[in-house]
């Protein structure tokens, strides 16, 4: 709350905890239940929001009071629970959410990956002088602001490979951006099928901030390993910016999740890192079907929701920019391809979400995007990348759009503020949305535009 006196004073993780985490004591009672009924509880975080634990099919059936079958719809295989668990009144009510029942469904990363007729062996696509000159970076650069002193978290379900990012930032003269991975619940660490998302992340930071520390949280892709890779993020409290590419539709999610994750994105507000997430690659049609449904983790308050545009050129500098909507294009969705937007079906309309355009027809609901950034293939990003898992050419060079990169864009821009912000003394930016609907708000030198597609006669998707 920008008028609270409280704002923008950030608190520590055991601040936090001896404000809002639940108690040892609620903690212990859980454990016991658990370990009551022969789980063996693996870890407790360390804000105490979560609790890992495993055991057998037998004994999670008897201790969730639950049913656990195979199912098959088509091709797919996977294994889930026939009812909802239940446990004894006496804990229940400190349980926002019990994961880890199924293998249904896995996280997308949300990248579109342009088809060339023959392997590129020089780049193709946007490259960080061309992302700077666009979006208007290019004088804080040339002023020296380049993420000095700051600390981007990449939330990532898969490896890389670090030659291949280091081509990438030789062949721009980037220098060698710090790096680091953080291995969540016991990955590997190698680069799979969805490296390209990761490398394209990395890429994408060190393009607008290329002295700013990367911290790249790798997790399994499951429920708890999204949760035990946010959480770890928010705990470790390393980062003042988090950028996530990866996401799943809200009604895919399910409200139980979408409130644990809330939990923790509301705990890095309160630290002062900002979430930027990719809004999706369907337009409004994020669960890939005819459903008007937004895409998690975008739909968050807590999280700033990035979708797409087209953004053409004129002579390095920024020409114009439109939305991206590509109805042709049904690879993911029957309706198109397009950034990912519209309402959501759980989350209510923010207060400092308002503005023209805000609001018309939402029913109540939160809105995404918050902001946009290129994402459309057709004027995508140049990134190198020859992890043969992933569909890698050994040439290495690729063209990759989706809201997969501008997120990631819109969080290496933030680095720059808030080294900005800092030479002026003054506070990080921290959770953006309401700063950035205050500045859509009032009167601008180069105002802010509106963009909008119209994905179905019910249906206007603010960009």
């Amino acid at each position: 709350n920008p008028n609270s006196p409280q704002y923008h004073n950030y608190l520590t993780p055991d601040q936090f905890n001896s404000l809002f985490a639940p108690t040892a004591d609620q903690v212990q009672q859980v454990v016991s239940y658990l370990q009551s009924q022969s789980l063996t509880v693996t870890s407790v975080a360390p804000n105490n929001l979560l609790i890992d634990a495993t055991g057998s099919v037998a004994q999670v059936q008897q201790a969730f009071n639950l049913q656990i079958n195979n199912y098959q719809i088509g091709n797919h295989v996977f294994y889930s629970n026939a009812s909802a668990p239940s446990v004894p009144t006496s804990i229940s009510q400190l349980i926002t959410s019990i994961s880890g029942l199924d293998n249904s469904v896995q996280y997308q990363p949300l990248y579109q990956r342009a088809q060339h007729a023959t392997p590129l062996a020089t780049p193709s696509g946007v490259g960080p002088k061309d992302l700077s000159g666009a979006y208007n970076a290019a004088p804080l650069q040339n002023a020296g602001t380049l993420g000095d002193n700051q600390t981007v978290a990449i939330f990532e379900l898969d490896g890389y490979q670090q030659s291949d990012v280091t081509q990438y930032f030789q062949n721009y003269g980037l220098g060698t951006p710090n790096i680091s991975p953080v291995l969540v619940d016991g990955v590997s660490g190698t680069p799979g099928s969805g490296a390209i998302e990761v490398e394209l992340d990395i890429e994408v930071v060190a393009a607008m901030a290329p002295h700013a520390n990367q911290i790249i949280y790798e997790g399994p892709n499951t429920t708890a390993g999204l949760n035990d890779t946010y959480n770890k993020i928010v705990t470790d409290n390393k980062a003042q910016i988090a950028s996530t590419s990866w996401g799943l539709c809200e009604a895919s999610t399910g409200n139980a999740e979408l409130q644990t994750l809330d939990a923790i994105f509301k705990q890095g507000a309160a630290q002062g890192i900002a979430f930027f997430a990719a809004a999706g690659d369907s337009g409004a049609y994020d669960c890939g079907d005819t459903n008007l449904v937004v895409d998690s983790p975008a739909d968050d308050p807590y999280v700033t929701g990035v979708g797409g545009t087209n953004l053409q050129l004129n002579a390095g500098a920024y020409g114009s920019e439109s939305v991206w909507s590509n109805p042709s294009d049904t690879s993911r969705s029957p309706e198109g391809a397009g950034g990912g937007g519209g309402f959501s079906g759980l989350y209510t309309q923010p207060t400092w979400q308002a503005g023209t355009g805000v609001g018309n027809g939402n029913g109540g609901k939160r809105e995404v995007p918050d902001v946009s950034a290129d994402a459309d293939p057709a004027s995508g990003y140049a990134m190198y990348c020859t992890v043969t898992t992933a569909g890698c050419p050994s040439t290495g060079w690729i063209t990759v759009g989706g809201t997969s990169a501008s997120a990631p864009l819109w969080a290496g821009g933030a680095a720059l503020l808030n080294q900005y912000l800092q030479s002026q003394n003054k506070s990080r930016i921290g959770n953006a949305n309401a700063a950035l609907y205050n500045l859509f708000n009032t009167q601008q030198t180069y105002p802010a535009c509106l963009l909008y597609t119209s994905d179905a006669a019910d249906d206007l998707t603010r960009v």
